[in-house]
């Protein structure tokens, strides 16, 4: 089981995680439209890095 990064829940490994392709943060597909941080906030782009894209797995 992994820990979203954002709410915290539980998943599988083999959840449909959306992964940052340069820094590897992961969420759950709920948190998909609501992680927040540093550079930005939701969607598709890495709030926790510049230049992030966050891609599903």
């Amino acid at each position: 089981m992994i820990p979203c990064q954002c709410c915290r829940q539980e998943y599988p490994k083999t959840w449909a995680w959306f992964v940052c392709g340069d820094c590897s943060f992961r969420v759950c597909s709920a948190c998909l439209g609501r992680h927040s941080g540093p550079y930005g906030s939701g969607g598709f782009k890495c709030s926790q890095c510049a230049f992030g894209q966050m891609k599903s797995t």
